[in-house]
């Protein structure tokens, strides 16, 4: 037996197709968070909050697979360097990344907030550059002025609805959440590949909640409980259809069809999120915006296909 926990068995035929599927399907899990986390902004509940929140609905889900995991007879048991490693992941992705994005929902739409994520594989791509000494070729030096002219029509559109306190800031923190996902996405491949998506995942959360709970105890006391029902309906939400079920299936949605590919397939978020603001949350969709996603879709496409094509 495979010494790594799979979701999805190999066959030969059907991987990629599986694959595409797993990640379309995590894309539009993820791209219904920012949607979620601006109408539970609605119920007046603080950042803090809402992160203990999401942590303490998903985590239970986590420590199920990790329990059942451990107990498998083709357990890889993790040295202390691997699980502070993938707790170190862990943090940075599920915390320090969540937490700058939720902040920066304060002050930006969902539309722009996902279209500012999706700019990622750019970073990864200078990233790898700079540490793993990776040539950047010239279509992707052109894919990546492609990307960024896209962003700041977007934030210019964004400026134009006259509906954001702090789109600078919002877009800021943004970005910041963007490259520190960014980090963690080079990391994570030797990992999942050695222990598989199911294990890595649950231990990267787990270790994500501690400093989440830690933090919202000294903000309330962890009073997470006094909110409408509302808040607990979208919260559950939160937790099950843009965490638990979209963590799962990205990591082995990258394992199937690998970085390179998972970015392409990673269209569908940017999109999904525009028409689900539209819908949910009445955000507007202008001419420039739709300009703005076209071009930042089209430099991302470029830089995750020549990375394909290496």
């Amino acid at each position: 037996m495979n010494s790594k926990t799979e979701i999805f068995p190999k066959s030969a035929s059907s991987q990629l197709l599986i694959g595409i599927v797993v990640l379309v399907i995590a894309n539009l899990g993820f791209s219904s968070k920012a949607v979620i986390i601006k109408l539970l902004y609605r119920h007046n509940i603080d950042t803090m909050s809402v992160v203990a929140l999401r942590m303490t609905f998903s985590v239970p889900f986590f420590i199920i697979v990790a329990l059942v995991l451990n107990r498998r007879k083709d357990n890889v048991p993790l040295t202390l360097k691997e699980a502070t490693m993938i707790g170190g992941l862990g943090i940075l992705s599920y915390y320090v990344s969540s937490m700058l994005d939720f902040l920066g929902l304060q002050y930006i739409s969902a539309s722009v907030e996902r279209l500012i994520l999706f700019t990622y594989p750019t970073m990864v791509l200078i990233l790898s550059a700079v540490f793993l000494k990776k040539k950047i070729t010239t279509p992707q030096y052109i894919a990546l002025i492609l990307t960024y002219i896209g962003v700041a029509i977007a934030f210019v559109a964004e400026r134009g609805l006259g509906q954001q306190t702090d789109i600078v800031k919002g877009g800021l923190l943004v970005f910041m959440c963007a490259f520190t996902y960014s980090i963690y996405v080079i990391g994570t491949g030797e990992l999942v590949h050695r222990f598989g998506s199911l294990k890595f995942s649950s231990y990267a959360m787990l270790a994500a909640t501690v400093p989440a709970l830690v933090q919202s105890y000294f903000h309330n006391g962890i009073d997470i409980f006094h909110y409408s029902n509302d808040v607990y309906v979208l919260s559950v939400w939160m937790a099950l259809a843009s965490t638990v079920i979209p963590i799962f299936l990205i990591v082995e949605g990258i394992r199937i069809v690998g970085a390179s590919n998972s970015s392409i397939i990673g269209f569908v978020g940017p999109v999904s999120t525009i028409l689900m603001a539209y819908i949910f949350l009445g955000e507007q969709v202008t001419p420039m915006q739709l300009l703005g996603t076209a071009i930042v879709l089209a430099g991302v496409f470029l830089i995750s296909w020549k990375a394909r094509k290496n």
